[in-house]
């Protein structure tokens, strides 16, 4: 694992944009997690429980508090992050959202135009929601007592989160360094911190260099998982080979119908037994893997009005066996290990984290922290409505 990065390390990044040469040096300041598992144990217990308890109640509830806990011990130049957000709010969330499903699903059973325009309304109403979704966890979140915000595009969103997507699908996956490079762009550029604008301009030849490395990962992995097939069949006395695999190929083909093969060693079978298993697998850890290069590219040129940049230094690698072992330690310990890979998972990823804090730093937040109308301080009980998107 790569070492936590500390206030003395010089972070190594991209060439600084030219409105930032007069802005003078920066300050490295690294995003700091000082939450322990055994902490985080305690709150994750006693959520399960009562969530048990309430039929599920609880759950909302319990959002707020894992929410509170992990941006509470999450600092940057000493000052922690807070969570506004309170459990009616999530609560009437879910009950809107399931209310809506519920309806639609009533109205999509009376006839075939009812469905048909509860899809409409449905493809409709998804930018709204994700809108509302990233504009509640953001306005929800603050730092030194300002609040982030979020001003997000109807039309915007349904391009970059519908129309994209769609478009990356249907060609087979050559569009998705395109489509990650809008939604980074879109979700960076409407996040605001106070009235200061946060952009990102992720370069779509890194991304696309990122792709290429996760489909080399995604086939690593299918050839392993196949390997560990002929190994298994090869300890069971098989003959692994590609005459043997012929064969079977062959009397597969050509056998009578409803009739087993004339000739069947066993080894086809395993190898397309392991066929399934091995392509969730790879395509698993090779959406890690792009996802860590993707996060690092969209960090490494994120900005933030006054020359304030970040870096991320997160290795995919790493990113994958820590993901991996605890996943694996969770399902081994029946659950209880998941707060440990939990808290694992998001130091690591807060640690790969640094803000290079331009001179005037103290005073954008003083700033921000006078601003009238901040982001923020408007929500009212109703923007249960867009937590609904996003619990």
């Amino acid at each position: 694992m790569n070492p936590p990065i500390t206030a003395g390390d010089q972070v190594p990044g991209p060439a600084p944009l030219p409105t930032d040469s007069a802005a003078g040096p920066r300050r490295t300041l690294p995003v700091e997690f000082h939450g322990r598992a055994l902490d985080y144990f305690r709150v994750w217990i006693v959520n399960v429980l009562l969530t048990v308890v309430t039929l599920g109640v609880w759950s909302a509830w319990a959002k707020v508090r894992t929410r509170r806990w992990f941006y509470g011990h999450t600092r940057i130049d000493g000052h922690s992050f807070d969570y506004h957000a309170t459990g009616r709010q999530i609560l009437v969330g879910r009950i809107i959202a399931l209310a809506v499903l519920v309806a639609a699903s009533i109205i999509s059973r009376l006839s075939p135009a009812g469905s048909l325009a509860v899809t409409i309304a449905i493809l409709c109403l998804l930018s709204w929601t994700v809108n509302a979704g990233l504009r509640f966890s953001a306005a929800m979140m603050s730092w030194r007592n300002v609040r982030f915000g979020f001003q997000g595009n109807y039309m915007r969103a349904a391009c970059v989160f519908l129309l994209m997507p769609a478009l990356a699908v249907l060609t087979l996956g050559l569009l998705t360094p395109l489509a990650s490079r809008m939604a980074g762009r879109y979700v960076a550029g409407g996040y605001r911190y106070g009235n200061a604008a946060f952009a990102s301009t992720p370069r779509l030849g890194a991304l696309y260099g990122a792709l290429v490395l996760s489909i080399l990962v995604f086939f690593v992995i299918m050839i392993l998982g196949l390997l560990l097939a002929a190994a298994v069949a090869a300890a069971d006395g098989i003959d692994v080979s590609m005459e043997t695999l012929a064969l079977d190929w062959y009397a597969f083909l050509y056998a009578p119908e409803g009739r087993p093969p004339a000739y069947d060693s066993g080894l086809l079978k395993l190898l397309i037994a392991a066929l399934g298993p091995s392509f969730y697998a790879a395509f698993f850890i090779a959406g890690l893997y792009y996802g860590a290069c993707l996060r690092n590219e969209l960090f490494k040129r994120l900005t933030l009005t006054g020359g304030h940049r970040m870096q991320s230094r997160l290795s995919p690698l790493v990113l994958i066996w820590i993901v991996i072992s605890g996943l694996v330690a969770a399902v081994v310990t029946l659950g209880l290990a998941y707060p440990w890979a939990r808290v694992r998972h998001y130091r690591y990823l807060t640690q790969s984290l640094t803000v290079l804090a331009a001179p005037g730093l103290d005073e954008l937040v003083s700033q921000q922290q006078n601003a009238p109308g901040s982001f923020g301080s408007e929500f009212s009980e109703l923007e249960g409505f867009g937590s609904a998107a996003m619990f």
